[in-house]
């Protein structure tokens, strides 16, 4: 259970790095976009999120419930954006994208 719980981290990981990634790659052209690697990889951390929250409590490490709360919540409205911006082609959902992917950083690390 302890490999799984490590497989979900490195993905979730894997989906963070995608987004941000991402987003440095098209900061530099004229008019960024969201791509669909954004909305494959807020996917990959929506189920992958959601499967660490399952293996911490199988194993009964401790797991903040409002903090995971907090973090679905900008999982869910990250996907969302990006399924929007994917569409649209707007740079307010890029931003967007950026600012809910660098919120999401700061509950996870800062929230203690």
């Amino acid at each position: 259970m302890e490999i799984l719980r490590y497989v979900f981290l490195v993905f979730h990981l894997f989906g963070f790095a995608a987004i941000m990634g991402g987003v440095f790659y098209q900061l530099r052209g004229k008019d960024p976009v969201v791509g669909g690697y954004v909305v494959t990889s807020a996917v990959v951390q929506l189920v992958t999120g959601a499967g660490l929250i399952w293996v911490r409590k199988s194993l009964d490490l401790p797991v903040s419930d409002p903090k995971m709360a907090v973090k679905l919540g900008l999982d869910v409205l990250l996907a969302a954006v990006a399924l929007v911006g994917m569409r649209n082609k707007r740079a307010w959902a890029f931003f967007t994208v950026a600012s809910l992917t660098a919120a999401e950083v700061v509950v996870a690390v800062a929230w203690k």
